[in-house]
């Protein structure tokens, strides 16, 4: 059960045309995946998709000399021990170079003991999660929505029931957009929105309310991710949900939402809000209060397969006036080499990914499958 060696490799995909959001435009997928070996060869890995170069200089520097030679089993000391060697950093590359190795630590012991991720979890509730598309992007160089409508049809055709509208350029062309989208899927589908924090509160709600026809199921980010007096003036106005969070660092950052009563979706990231250590500290207060807990998945392949199997462990909770049950899987639509590295993970016929059965995270990783796209390496060993 000893950790013998950490080794991390920065993975930079191009892409075959540049997309984005209403923020941020981006020509590659980026991430850093993160290996931690046992003695008897079984690895685990991890992921830190954002800011991944100064996360592999954290753990290079600070955190890997913690866990070489320790028992990889032991999980919660390990967590609590490399958050202290954070420091103040509780929100920036330090946490998310934690929140690598935690992953990475999960799914080592679940291969240990041989079994899924989601039993050394606590056990799976549902073998199936109702899966949204992620999409589809803006591009730049001509009107930003002008795929919108194809790439939704492509996304129903392909078995997807809900799909989650990247918005926020123009709230005429939001609110045509959406109901555009609403006709394509009819009254069963599911549809959720995300301004990706591009308005002012005010002009949030301006844009939301051209849209009510749209019959949203929630409402993602209208404003920056920390403006709290922005969701308290949104949350009585609007009739979707409001969802965010996702750039949160810490369990302790959704707490004045959720004692406001303005945050209706928690949605942290496994990579960013501490492993899933931490985001199941996240998972806790959200039965606390109620509210249901949709992790947001981006990245590559290992945060996708964390959030499959944490997502299976959570109860269904009801959200807003007219939603069914949470949770659901964010299922990244996109072109992303980065999420195909073992096959595009395979949706099922009634729109649901199943939870794998096979030790860990259920994915057999190995060094050469991703070797085209490795630009930086290295390794520590105990």
């Amino acid at each position: 059960m000893t950790i013998a060696a950490i080794r991390l490799y920065h993975l930079v995909a191009p892409l075959p045309e540049v997309i984005g959001n209403a923020l941020v435009f981006f020509d590659r997928r980026e991430t850093l995946l993160v290996e931690i070996r046992d003695r008897a060869g079984r690895s685990g890995w991890g992921e830190c998709w954002q800011a991944p170069a100064a996360a592999r200089a954290i753990i290079e520097s600070r955190l890997a000399g913690l866990l070489l030679g320790q028992d990889a089993q032991a999980i919660t000391r390990h967590w609590h021990a490399l958050l202290n060697a954070a420091g103040t950093d509780r929100g920036g590359p330090a946490l998310i170079a934690v929140a690598g190795l935690d992953i990475a630590l999960h799914d080592l012991a679940a291969r240990q003991q041989g079994v899924p991720l989601s039993t050394l979890l606590g056990g799976r509730i549902r073998d199936r999660i109702p899966a949204y598309a992620s999409g589809p992007f803006f591009k730049p160089g001509g009107h930003p929505y002008r795929d919108f409508e194809r790439d939704a049809e492509t996304y129903l055709r392909a078995g997807f029931r809900a799909i989650k509208l990247r918005s926020g350029f123009d709230p005429a062309d939001d609110a045509a957009t959406a109901l555009a989208v609403r006709r394509l899927m009819g009254e069963e589908g599911t549809l959720m929105l995300d301004f990706n924090q591009s308005y002012a509160p005010r002009a949030a709600l301006a844009a939301a309310r051209r849209m009510e026809e749209a019959r949203l199921l929630w409402i993602e980010e209208p404003s920056i991710p920390d403006d709290l007096a922005g969701y308290r003036m949104l949350a009585p106005q609007l009739t979707p949900a409001l969802a965010g969070g996702e750039t949160f660092g810490s369990a302790s950052a959704f707490l004045p939402f959720l004692e406001a009563g303005c945050l209706d979706v928690l949605q942290p990231d496994i990579a960013l809000c501490g492993g899933l250590t931490g985001t199941k500290r996240v998972a806790m207060l959200g039965e606390i209060f109620e509210r249901p807990v949709v992790p947001h998945v981006w990245g590559g392949i290992v945060n996708f397969q964390a959030a499959l199997h944490f997502t299976a462990t959570l109860p269904a909770i009801r959200s807003g006036a007219r939603l069914g049950a949470y949770p659901f899987l964010e299922f990244d639509a996109g072109p992303n080499p980065l999420l195909d590295l073992c096959g595009r993970p395979r949706l099922n016929a009634d729109g649901t990914v199943s939870v794998p059965d096979a030790p860990g995270l259920g994915i057999e990783l190995k060094p050469e499958t991703f070797a085209g796209f490795v630009q930086a390496h290295s390794a520590m060993e105990a």
